[in-house]
């Protein structure tokens, strides 16, 4: 009997080249929700086991993954794709999108109201975009904790972006149920806090060679400082890119332009 997956005779149950398995029946809803259990919830309870880890010890599940245990959890950068997904499908449940929320945010700042044009530019860009802004700020996070706050951890810049990742990503958590509540209410409460807290958290069960307490408020420090750094580069990158509008299409100046009141 030949794989139907790639042709190899085959004289077993299994595939011994690529793994198919032999005699395989139609698909019913049951196949359909063991492969979603197997994929997604399964892996022996990865899914469920890096949650709970992520919630009480945020800390340990980075450390594990940076010595070497890399079957226990989900790895960090497929958790944060993985949440930041719940997390859009969350918000279109809702009929919420990032853009809006950004804007609410500002509202009341008078900045909003002498320049609207080109504030609803940057937040529709940065609501349309807003996996990939996520996701570029956790480099600028590394840095500061490679650079500033955790010089003798002895790890390396890459090494330093998976409880990075893992913390923005869990964080995503506390998003969906803000989220709900501004759907509910109207209102859209500072999560900030909770932010910087889950990030002392986590570095305060991650950091060994210093006291829990100060590697809690540096790593408060570095969420604060990698926002900062991130922020002050995407400016410079906005300064940059009307300059060279400036130079090449004056005309398409107009909607940086401050709106008459």
């Amino acid at each position: 009997m030949e794989c139907i997956n790639c042709g190899t005779v085959v004289t077993e149950g299994f595939c011994p080249h690529c793994g198919q398995r032999i005699g395989v029946k139609r698909i019913t809803f049951k196949d359909s929700l063991s492969d979603f259990w197997a994929q997604v919830i399964g892996f022996d309870g990865m899914f469920f086991r890096t949650l709970r880890d992520l919630t009480v010890c945020p800390g340990v599940v980075a450390r594990d993954y940076v010595r070497g245990i890399r079957v226990r959890y989900f790895g960090p950068i497929g958790y944060f794709f993985f949440m930041i997904t719940l997390l859009l499908l969350w918000l279109s449940i809702l009929n919420l999108n990032f853009a809006e929320l950004i804007r609410s945010r500002h509202d009341a700042l008078d900045l909003v109201e002498r320049n609207q044009r080109s504030i609803a530019l940057v937040t529709q860009w940065m609501g349309d975009h807003i996996k990939w802004v996520l996701f570029l700020a956790v480099p600028f996070q590394a840095f500061a904790a490679r650079y500033l706050f955790f010089r003798k951890s002895q790890w390396n810049f890459t090494e330093h972006t998976v409880p990075l990742f893992y913390a923005t990503g869990h964080l995503f958590w506390i998003m969906m149920l803000t989220f709900a509540y501004r759907k509910v209410t109207g209102d859209l409460p500072a999560v900030y806090i909770t932010t910087f807290l889950y990030f002392g958290f986590m570095y305060s069960n991650l950091i060994t060679y210093q006291s829990r307490t100060k590697a809690f408020l540096k790593g408060m420090g570095v969420y604060i400082s990698g926002q900062v750094l991130f922020t002050l580069v995407a400016v410079i990158l906005v300064i940059a890119v009307i300059l060279v509008l400036a130079l090449v299409n004056p005309g398409a100046l107009d909607s940086f332009k401050p709106s008459a009141k």
